[in-house]
């Protein structure tokens, strides 16, 4: 298996495209991350991750643009990445039927206009363009700041036990039959009408306060961490979401887990991420032992 990242045409250029290279083995599995394709005609120019979120979309359902400011983490890398990891584990379980390799392509560009499929399908039934209020409209999604001024979320949804339970920990059960916040719809419409009356609520009382009660009436909450409250959260190290893992260089590092548990087969971090070339002898002599014994 070969997963590369260059430019289009970097890998033909040194003679090991893919088509070069599967002429000497058809099994071969080629992954190939692009910025914008192989083909077509943005396919030469540099990608890197903030170009991947603006270009397909993304960015304008997380940011204002009119006021835009650029995300605080790699997103469009991260999805090209497991974009590209569903399409190499496609390959290989066909290639377990058939015998036969072939070339996986994504892209920045691809993976991330799929990541925003639900609302480019939104756009495609009505014409109208998202933007970062959009689906916090329709969702019942809001963010407050309490007295302590520790921030959290509340997500009503679907079910309206969630509103009505809202309603009494805010202390107006009355809104229930308010006209303008009395179903889904009107309470979309309405929307900065209702979220500046629980805005002016949430700031009577610490979030530990509001949180207890939302979680009383459950309705979905959640504080609004930063990652040192995430690695504090008892839940998080239940669930053991970090591993330490001995470095060659700087000793014990922290990282993250997968993300998914499997019973039979569970993920586990071998090592490390590896010094520049610090398996390259190791990756020789395995390649070396092979041609010594196809000869």
């Amino acid at each position: 298996m070969v997963i590369e990242n260059f430019r289009t045409g970097t890998m033909e250029r040194l003679n090991l495209g893919y088509d070069e290279v599967s002429k000497d083995n058809p099994k071969l599995v080629w992954c190939s991350i692009t910025g914008f394709g192989s083909s077509g005609p943005y396919a030469s120019r540099p990608g890197y991750d903030t170009v991947g979120q603006a270009m397909s979309g993304l960015l304008s359902l997380l940011t204002d643009v009119e006021n835009p400011k650029p995300m605080g983490i790699s997103l469009s890398d991260h999805l090209s990445g497991m974009v590209a990891c569903n399409g190499i584990m496609a390959a290989l379980i066909a290639r377990g039927r058939t015998g036969k390799g072939q070339r996986v392509d994504t892209s920045l560009l691809e993976a991330t206009i799929s990541f925003c499929g639900e609302n480019a399908a939104r756009f495609f039934e009505n014409g109208k363009v998202p933007g970062r209020a959009t689906r916090t409209h329709q969702a019942q999604v809001y963010a407050f700041v309490a007295k302590d001024s520790k921030a959290f979320v509340v997500h009503l949804s679907s079910p309206n036990k969630f509103w009505e339970g809202l309603t009494r920990v805010a202390g107006h059960p009355e809104w229930v039959k308010d006209p303008r916040f009395s179903t889904k719809e009107t309470r979309g419409k309405h929307y900065a009408d209702l979220e500046r009356e629980l805005a002016t609520v949430f700031r009577t009382e610490p979030r530990d306060h509001w949180l207890t009660k939302l979680l009383a009436e459950d309705v979905p909450s959640a504080p609004l961490n930063t990652l040192d409250d995430v690695f504090a959260d008892p839940q998080v190290k239940h669930l053991k979401m970090r591993e330490n893992v001995r470095h060659s260089r700087v000793g014990m590092v922290g990282l993250i887990r997968n993300g998914v548990r499997m019973s039979e087969t569970p993920p586990t971090i071998h090592s490390a991420a590896p010094e520049l070339g610090e398996h390259t002898d190791e990756v020789l002599a395995q390649l070396k032992l092979k041609v010594s014994a196809a000869q």
